[in-house]
């Protein structure tokens, strides 16, 4: 009895989960049939709006044109872009790069050649290119000069490149000092302003003048100064090699980058052929001579950049000044003439007298 009790028991279970489950399935049913019903709906409904805006559209002249209103300018001023500074530990930047081999000489005649004294730079200077170049050129002229003075007294200088702890890169600016030391190899260089800046201290502005020179070709270079037996500082690359970007930084204090160009020379140029041109080149030797193709591109990769030594134009001279007459501050005597008092004689007229002639009768 009992286990039949338990039976029935079950089977009523069973019943009763199985309604469940229709009911739940009945349920499902009507929902996704409610879902089709209103998605149906709402596809008509976008479709009728479609076919009413091309019925609107078509309805509208071709000729009209839409007018929008016009953006008002922002009156303030745009945000200037705030100067990147080093993050954590910096540590300066080499060129890496090696110093060129020495070559011998080529074998070429120069139809102008000028006589400047040479320099070598390697064994003390390796970097100072452009301060050797500067002194060779004011030695040219008879001032008393060596590179250890120019360097240490005169050349601006401020650090090289360096980088920060995300590999950002910062450095002075080569235009205005000379980056790192001209008498380690990792120093780098400076730009024409940096000579001009350093000669100006100490030439006798009476009778020189410097300045950087931009844009001339080699062949005008020549012609300008050359024949005029004045040398010239010249910035391109060593052995004339061909120019790459090396490091790219920003100015310190500024949101500017700067790219540096290797390998930089400066050198100086003193002579030409028909072919190629003739340096006192400081990694080289006196007089050397490069083509003229492999002198122009790696002069106009640095800038087309001189630097021009040369001596004062005379200042025009004054006319004398001459010291005017003094004049009297005395007035002259005058004559007062004499006053007549004598009035000039009158002169008495006369009247004609007429007389009655006597008639005989």
């Amino acid at each position: 009895m009992k286990n039949g009790g338990k039976l029935r028991q079950v089977l009523r279970q069973l019943w009763q989960n199985r309604k469940k489950r229709a009911a739940v399935l009945a349920a499902g049913l009507v929902l996704l049939l409610l879902c089709g019903v209103v998605t149906f709906a709402a596809v008509r409904r976008h479709q009728a709006n479609e076919a009413a805006q091309a019925e609107l559209t078509a309805t509208v002249p071709a000729t009209t044109a839409l007018t929008t209103a016009p953006t008002t300018a922002p009156t303030t001023a745009p945000e200037t872009t705030e100067a990147p500074k080093p993050v954590g530990t910096t540590v300066e930047d080499t060129r890496g790069e090696t110093k060129p081999p020495k070559r011998s000489k080529p074998k070429q005649t120069a139809d102008v050649l000028l006589d400047v004294p040479y320099i070598n730079q390697r064994d003390k200077y390796p970097t100072g290119c452009e301060s050797v170049s500067a002194v060779m050129v004011m030695r040219y002229y008879g001032m008393n000069i060596s590179p250890e003075y120019f360097i240490d007294n005169l050349l601006p200088k401020g650090r090289a490149p360096f980088h920060d702890s995300t590999n950002t890169y910062f450095g002075d600016d080569p235009r205005k000092v000379f980056l790192g030391n001209p008498y380690s190899e990792a120093g780098w260089g400076c730009y024409a302003p940096v000579i001009v800046t350093a000669m100006n201290k100490y030439i006798d502005h009476d009778k020189f003048a410097v300045e950087a020179v931009y844009g001339l070709s080699p062949d005008a270079l020549c012609q300008q100064y050359i024949d005029k037996g004045i040398p010239v500082l010249f910035w391109a690359t060593a052995n004339m090699a061909r120019a790459r970007d090396n490091r790219t930084w920003y100015i310190s204090g500024t949101s500017e980058t700067f790219t540096w160009k290797s390998p930089m020379h400066c050198l100086v140029l003193v002579g030409y052929n028909s072919s190629g041109y003739f340096f006192n080149d400081p990694l080289q030797s006196k007089g050397f001579y490069y083509s003229k193709s492999a002198v122009t591109a790696a002069y106009n990769a640095l800038g087309r950049q001189a630097v021009v030594l040369q001596k004062a134009a005379p200042k025009p001279t004054e006319p004398p000044t001459t010291v005017p007459t003094t004049v009297p501050t005395t007035a002259p005597a005058t004559t007062n003439p004499a006053s007549q008092t004598t009035a000039p004689a009158s002169t008495a007229a006369q009247k004609p007298t007429t007389g009655a002639a006597a008639v005989n009768g």
